[in-house]
């Protein structure tokens, strides 16, 4: 990263395309290994293979000024025998190149557009470059680039490693928590309780403020208006988190600064603060303008504290790159979309530094702006907006989720009807009830427990089976080595298998999952990072039943795991001396 500042007293001439990143690699046959984002679409997070021969040449850049929109800022280049894991730390719109030269390969990364004069004081930088390289396999890879990532990027609220967390919601009928109040979000809290649930986060997402649109509706997206419903909540939220607390919870709260409604207060009170780009309702809030980010760091502040809110969620529900480049001059262009940036991750920085233990969770219509800086300062909870309950569909974005960033949200929804699993198009996708297969397709860092509370026909006894089966799991699905064993895929009629192993520890489980119309009644899994010379004691971690093999044995033969349809498994293992 580097910075430019015009220290005279005069503006600068204009400066054209900056790069965070122009170098070589002196080898053949690059391979780069690429993915494509999130853009509300089951093939989202889809990896790509890309080998190039002298001559050929492969552009990135994502749609509309959000860095994950269609395009992933991670990339996986190999050699022969080595390779190296690149990241662009940029939460806007950065693009990228790979030259396939003769005799190496050129790489080429920075800010997408810059063609702009430096005023008096003024300030700019490039986008963040992390450069990992290693040698070895694709396994060496992911697994050296996870462990980097969980020692030096994952927050450390109070100076801890995040650990995997539960988490719950309960609410009203109503779009997105319109009608949530203060007295159903502490019943629903309550009834957790009473059925032995107790979430580690209390959840309440958009819609929490005045929202009404021009009919008097509550409209979640009528966002311009940043204190609780006074009609809703007339004591704050603070008696929500208070009672969350007592329960064990944090207050995890919604927010989407950056998008400003018309006739909401922001825009009749402060329209200078707003950048209005054409056949767009939206006003963006100017993070470049110190001014306004200023007072909406002093009021973030007063709103987190007053209410209690431990877990910061910020979403970006619109592009913003037109609301940028539609208000430069030509000598101008991309001088709004840089201060925006830097004011943005500076007011990340002053909510994490005036509130002791507040991490933040990262969304953007889904996971559309999760590039490394933004990384550097949470977590992407809610990775997409695709296919809650689509269990193929979120099995194969886990797949590369478990690669890159190991900290994400997945929820135990349910979308396939009861008496045909192939079909995810029921009007209620909410309706079915949580089974164990549910909780595995679920099993991430972060659990949301998707149980309607209100409701009684769930098996709330299994539920706390399962969810005490992940909590077994979870450290380990975090902190381990990741090995896929099957490879990506989509399809309904395959199985998904993986492994996640502690090797200082001398443990580690196998998951396979059977997806409905996979025809084979067992999968066998080759499971990785074993000592041939040890004894390894493997355990069902739903029955409890226990078989004892070598490493020799599980090399050479591997371990059969047998599940009916629609079913799946998780086998806890751990070397008999450890």
């Amino acid at each position: 990263m580097a910075w430019f500042t015009n220290t005279s007293e005069k503006p600068t001439p204009v400066i054209s395309d900056i790069l965070a990143l122009d170098g070589s690699v002196d080898d053949a046959s690059p391979v780069v290994h690429h993915w494509n984002g999130d853009f509300y679409h089951e093939e989202g997070y889809t990896p790509f293979q890309s080998p190039l021969r002298p001559g050929d040449k492969l552009d990135f850049a994502p749609d509309g000024g959000r860095s994950c929109d269609r395009a992933f800022p991670y990339y996986r280049v190999k050699f022969d025998n080595w390779g190296l894991s690149l990241a662009i730390g940029w939460p806007a719109q950065w693009a990228a190149s790979f030259i396939c030269e003769t005799g190496g390969l050129r790489l080429v990364a920075g800010q997408g557009r810059t063609n702009l004069r430096l005023m008096p004081g003024e300030r700019i930088r490039t986008p963040r470059i992390t450069m990992l390289c290693w040698f070895g396999d694709d396994s060496r890879a992911v697994n050296l680039w996870r462990r980097w990532y969980l020692a030096h990027i994952l927050p450390r609220p109070n100076g801890q490693p995040l650990r995997p967390l539960l988490a719950c919601s309960g609410t009203d009928d109503g779009e997105e928590f319109t009608e949530a109040t203060e007295g159903n979000q502490i019943a629903c809290i309550s009834k957790f309780g009473t059925h032995d649930i107790h979430p580690d986060v209390w959840w309440i997402d958009a819609g929490w403020y005045p929202c009404r649109d021009g009919e008097g509706n509550r409209r979640w997206w009528r966002t311009g208006e940043w204190e609780p419903d006074p009609d809703r909540f007339p004591n704050g939220l603070k008696p929500i988190s208070d009672w969350a607390a007592e329960s064990g919870a944090d207050l995890l709260l919604w927010f989407e600064p950056e998008r400003v409604q018309p006739g909401t207060q922001i825009d009749v009170q402060r329209p200078e603060w707003l950048l209005k780009a054409q056949g767009d309702d939206n006003g963006l809030l100017n993070l470049g303008n110190q001014e306004c980010r200023q007072w909406l760091t002093d009021h973030f502040c007063s709103l987190i504290q007053d209410n209690g809110v431990k877990i910061y969620r910020q979403d970006h529900n619109f592009a913003p790159l037109q609301h940028w480049r539609e208000n430069e001059p030509e000598d101008r262009q991309g001088i709004h979309e840089n201060l925006h940036v830097q004011g943005y991750l500076q007011f990340w920085d002053d909510l994490l530094a005036r509130n002791p233990g507040l991490w933040i969770d990262s969304c953007a219509s889904g996971g559309r702006r999760n590039d490394l800086e933004t990384m550097r300062r949470s977590v992407p909870l809610h990775y997409t907006d695709f296919g809650y309950g689509n269990h193929p569909i979120k099995l194969a974005f886990h797949r590369t989720l478990f690669e890159w960033i190991p900290y994400f949200k997945e929820s135990t929804l349910s979308w396939d009807k009861a008496e045909t699993p192939t079909d995810f198009s029921a009007v209620d996708r909410f309706d079915r009830a949580v089974d164990s297969y549910s909780y595995h397709c679920g099993f991430a860092a972060m659990l949301y427990a998707s149980l309607n509370i209100r409701r009684e026909d769930y098996d709330y006894a299994l539920a706390g089976k399962m969810i005490a089966v992940w909590r077994r799991a979870a450290d380990v699905l975090l902190y381990g080595d990741y090995y896929p064993h099957t490879p990506f895929h989509r399809s309904i009629e395959k199985w998904v298998a993986w492994q996640f192993d502690r090797p200082e520890r001398g443990e580690g489980f196998i998951q396979a999952i059977r997806l409905p119309l996979a025809p084979d009644d067992t999968i066998t899994i080759r499971p990785k990072a074993l000592c041939e010379d040890a004894r390894y004691v493997f355990e069902n971690g739903e029955t409890g039943d226990a078989i004892e093999l070598s490493g020799e044995t599980l090399i050479r033969d591997g371990f059969a795991i047998t599940c009916p349809t629609r079913n799946a498994a998780i086998w806890f293992y751990r070397s008999k001396h450890s």
